[in-house]
This record gives structure tokens, C-alpha cells and sequence, in this order.
């Protein structure tokens, strides 16, 4: 994962949205009208069209006010049901925030540390998964080196991301495979790699710590913040949520829209949420005055600071220094995410219901995706107005 690919992501074909504020049956006088933006509406159609997205969705915040929420394209294709501001998309690495604000929140009430040790006698999760005694690597691993993909083990140069394998199993079963089979190769804290695994580990703590379910915590933090929309993912397309977008594989990720192992990846890449909502909870943790957020000024200085050998990413949000901003973007099959935070109080999110397949181009589409999100948080053609939609 490198900094500078930050994905962004819009449907293409027929333009449509739908929220509080532009509802042509609203009759109250009191509640300003969104004026659609031409130019950003047909940059957003011309991405979407150029990589074959059939809907998404956007958000886009200024100074903690939902200044411009739109769907695109369509929800069904088949039913041609097209994309409101209400829809709720797989937020696919998206949810990793979601994760590292919960533990940050636990660690902000005192429950833990972010040097915890994880496994161990004593330890956040004990013994009770795999078979002790445990090398010492993982008898070494914290929550700190989860959170910052510093574990040393689980990542494609560190023995391989597993978080898929087995779909049968439950999280105790998978977890005792993990770590009774799989090797924990670097010492934690000296070597960065993306890991899955580390963050469905994490949500594991969240769950020990906090006596609720991963989501259940998750939804109970959010709640202050008005956030209503965030739920997990179901696996088939049956299992889809109310309001929940169908995902449209292209090429070789065809047949893989609708296997993800959910519900059990839930903290790695579970969630599910609309636009507006994920803007909500961005807005709710961006350490600026306009909404009040959920975490004080310590644990978020705490989640946004990376290691000094991997500047790049903290604890479940990436950092782009040249560009003054915190990001984090998502991809499954079927599926593109992403959200960025500008120092100059702009915050935008883009949720898609299907990618390029990343055998046959996604390079370019994840950097079409991040010009597009750059341009709206920092170009002056935007005129936003003065219009508060959440």
C-alpha cells in the first residue's frame, strides 16, 4: 500500500440524487435546496464511464458541513434501480478506521494500552486461542503493531494473508489455525506489512475488552455522532442489507463478488455504510471544530501518528504529508472506497459498486480515483454552499 495510490471512485451513466436537502416534494421553506454542480457531476460520469462503474456515491464535507451528497449510476442494474444518497456500500479496508478508532476510543476510557501485549499469559487475548507456549514474536506483538501493520506476520512478505482461507471455519477456529500453522517471521515493530489479519486480530480485542460484538462496540461509539448507517456485511448477494447496493465483478473478479467470508471479516474489511454516514464518522474524528468528535486531541494524535520507519500509515488511516491530508481507501471484488481529510477542512468520500479487476489495470484506476477526490477537496472551481446536510 503506498501513500499516493488513494482511491476515489464514481458511477457512470445516469446522474441521480437524493437526500434531506434536494427532495423535490420538500415544501418547507426552511430547508435550502443542494444545487447540482455540472462540471464535478460530469467529471464524476466520465470516470465511471471510462472504468465501467456501474453506481456510487459521494459525500463531500466543509468545515464539518454536508456540503454536496449524490448518487450515480445504478444500485441494480437489473431492476435499474439508480444510487441514492441512502444507498450503503461495502466499505471492504474502509472498516480498518472504523477499527482503530474503536480501540483508540477503549484506550481513551482507560481499558487498555496501545502497547498492550495481545497474546500471552496476562495478555489482552491470553491463551485462549492457538497452542501455547507461543514463539517470541507473538509472545512480543501489541496492539500498536496491529493497528500499524507492524506485526511482523500475516502480510504478503510475511508468510501470506490468510484471512480468506477456510471460509467454513468461525473466528475461534481460524484464529487457532493462524496461529498454530503460520509462521511469525519479523520481530514486531521493525518491518512494515499490510496485513488483514492483524486487523480482524484487533477486532478481536475490541470484542474481549469491550464485552460487545465487534459492530455492536462499533455502533455504540458512533451513535453520539448521529451515525445510524453502519452495519456488517453479508456474504451472498441474498444476505444484502436493506438499502444495500449490488457489486458488479469485472473480468476475473467476476466470480468473486459474492465469497467473501464475511461476516467473520468484520474489523479488517466487513462494514458497510453509506457516503453521508462515512463522512459523518470522518467529520466525527478530524480533529476540527465544526462537529464534535469522539475522540479527544491525545488519542487522535495517538491514531494519526506513524512510525517513523513507515511514515505513511498509523493506526487504520494512512498519511500523505505532501498533501496534507488523512486518507484510507478500500478494495474486494466488486468493490472501491475510499475517504480523504484535508488540513484545509475539506473531507470527501466516494463509495463504488464495482472495480477494474486488478489483474488487467487497477493501477490506473486507483490513481484516476485519487485525482478525482484530490481535485474536489482542493480545486476552487467547487462552489460549495453554505448548506449543512447531515
Amino acid at each position: 500500500m503506498t501513500k499516493n495510490i488513494l482511491i476515489l471512485a464514481l458511477a457512470a451513466i445516469t446522474l441521480f440524487a437524493c437526500n434531506k436537502t434536494d427532495d423535490p416534494q420538500t415544501t418547507d421553506p426552511l430547508v435550502i435546496k443542494q444545487n447540482d454542480i455540472a462540471v464535478l457531476d460530469t467529471r464524476v460520469a466520465d470516470f465511471m464511464s471510462k472504468y465501467s462503474i456501474p453506481g456510487a456515491s459521494l459525500a463531500v464535507s466543509k468545515n464539518g458541513k454536508l456540503v454536496y451528497s449524490k448518487g450515480y449510476g445504478f444500485a441494480d442494474q437489473a431492476a435499474n434501480e439508480k444510487v441514492t444518497a441512502s444507498h450503503r456500500f461495502r466499505l471492504a479496508s474502509v472498516s480498518k478506521t472504523f477499527t482503530g478508532a474503536a480501540i483508540m476510543k477503549l484506550v481513551q476510557d482507560g481499558k487498555l494500552s496501545l502497547d498492550s501485549k495481545v497474546f500471552g499469559i496476562d495478555a489482552l487475548l491470553g491463551t485462549e486461542y492457538g497452542t501455547p507456549p507461543y514463539n517470541a514474536q507473538l509472545s512480543a506483538m501489541t496492539v500498536r503493531h496491529l493497528l500499524q501493520h507492524i506485526s511482523g506476520s500475516w502480510g504478503g512478505s510475511t508468510g501470506g494473508d490468510v484471512i480468506d482461507y477456510y471460509p467454513e471455519y468461525n473466528t475461534k477456529q481460524l484464529l487457532d489455525w493462524v496461529l498454530n500453522t503460520r509462521t511469525n517471521p519479523k520481530e514486531p515493530g521493525t518491518f512494515y506489512d499490510y496485513s488483514n489479519v492483524g486487523f480482524w486480530i484487533a477486532g478481536r480485542i475490541v470484542e474481549k475488552v469491550s464485552g460487545k460484538s465487534y459492530v455492536e462496540y462499533v455502533k455504540s461509539i458512533l451513535a453520539p455522532a448521529g451515525i445510524t448507517q453502519i452495519d456488517i456485511a453479508g456474504k451472498t448477494e441474498a444476505e444484502r442489507k436493506t438499502n444495500e447496493v449490488k457489486y458488479y465483478g469485472q473480468e476475473g473478479d467476476a466470480p468473486y463478488v459474492y465469497v467473501i467470508a464475511f461476516p467473520r471479516r468484520d474489523s479488517d474489511g466487513g462494514l458497510i455504510s453509506t457516503a453521508p454516514d462515512l463522512l459523518r464518522f470522518i467529520t466525527a474524528i478530524d480533529g476540527f471544530s465544526g462537529r464534535a468528535d469522539i475522540l479527544n486531541q491525545s488519542s487522535l494524535e495517538a491514531m494519526t501518528t506513524a512510525p517513523s520507519f513507515n511514515p505513511f500509515y498509523a493506526c487504520g488511516i494512512g498519511i500523505w504529508d505532501d498533501q496534507n491530508l488523512w486518507y484510507n481507501y478500500g478494495s474486494l471484488p466488486g468493490t472501491r472506497t475510499g475517504f480523504m481529510r484535508h488540513d484545509n477542512g475539506m473531507c470527501v468520500a466516494l463509495l463504488l459498486n464495482s472495480r477494474v479487476d486488478p489483474l488487467t489495470g487497477e493501477t490506473e484506476f486507483a490513481q484516476a480515483m485519487q485525482n478525482v477526490m484530490l481535485d474536489i477537496l482542493k480545486s476552487t472551481v467547487y462552489q460549495w454552499q453554505d448548506i449543512d446536510q447531515f
